[in-house]
């Protein structure tokens, strides 16, 4: 998994690709901790060009999902396509964190 940050005008983007799997939980911290901190009221993970997620990755969105609630912020998942949007409708996670 690789990521990049951007504070845009009213929202911070998160872009991940490549895959999301137990093995990137530490990068993954990295993000929920920017997520807390950040000015944005809104935060978007942008899963374009994310080729894979597996059950510990979807965790880790829900980790995200966490923090953005207890710090006040809303979070929204982006370019959920392709074996990314079979596992979330799957895990049922579309109905817990918004897809836009």
């Amino acid at each position: 998994m690789e990521y990049r940050t951007e504070n845009r005008d009213d929202r911070l983007l998160v872009s991940i690709s490549g895959v999301i799997t137990f093995d990137d939980h530490e990068p993954f911290r990295r993000i929920v901790d920017e997520i807390a901190v950040c000015t944005p009221a809104l935060v978007e993970l942008s899963l374009t060009t994310t080729k894979m997620i597996d059950s510990a990755g979807i965790g880790m969105l829900l980790l995200a999902k966490d923090k953005a609630d207890k710090s006040g912020k809303a979070l929204v998942l982006s370019g959920v396509t392709g074996h990314v949007a079979k596992v979330v409708e799957l895990s049922k996670v579309d109905q817990l964190i918004r897809i836009i």
